[in-house]
């Protein structure tokens, strides 16, 4: 009895450790160390900013003032309708970059942990069906780039910061690429 306990301890012992490894592996495999330049906030176009609107999805301005200069690129298609939004959870550090019209939208979502990003397109709407999850729709980053002010960051804090993007969305003949780069800043909510 006490040989079939061990044994069973041995092997979750066994189980737990390689999902451990596990776990690592993909962090460091996966995820791409975030580049830091201090001089970053020094950027005349930092400045240049706080004198521009941030503009609409359908073209207007708003009263906001410009905390990004992030633009797609689909088949010469480009947009700069896109808004920042940057939150800290105390884990990770969120650097959201959206498009839409208040009922449905998306963009692209920055997750930073311990100086490693991963990119990761998402979309929202108001009309959920049941089962929206299994249509989701295939992507591959193909190369990306994510410069930053500081290596840290707390609620509060001002961040500056660059990200450069190139991503295949679907696959086979419906396949095409969507490119992104643009320059972002905010306060960490």
């Amino acid at each position: 009895m006490i040989g079939k306990m061990k044994r069973i301890g041995k092997l979750l012992l066994i189980a737990v450790i390689i999902g451990i490894v596990f776990i690592l592996g993909k962090y460091f495999f996966f995820w791409k160390k975030v580049e830091i330049d201090s001089h970053m906030s020094n950027k005349t176009l930092f400045k240049d900013f706080n004198y521009q609107k941030q503009q609409y999805i359908d073209g207007g301005d708003s009263e906001e003032i410009k905390t990004n200069n992030f633009r797609t690129k689909i088949d010469s298609l480009s947009t700069e309708s896109y808004s920042s939004n940057i939150s800290n959870n105390g884990f990770s550090l969120e650097i959201k970059l959206s498009t839409g019209d208040g009922f449905s939208g998306g963009g692209y979502s920055i997750n930073i942990v311990n100086n490693r990003y991963k990119i990761s397109p998402y979309h929202y709407t108001d009309n959920h069906r049941p089962f929206d999850f299994m249509n989701e729709e295939y992507y591959k980053i193909i190369d990306s780039k994510v410069i930053l002010d500081k290596d840290s960051y707390k609620k509060g804090d001002s961040i500056f910061g660059y990200t450069k993007l190139k991503v295949q969305k679907r696959y086979g003949p419906e396949k095409y690429f969507e490119e992104g780069e643009g320059y972002f800043k905010g306060i960490v909510n």
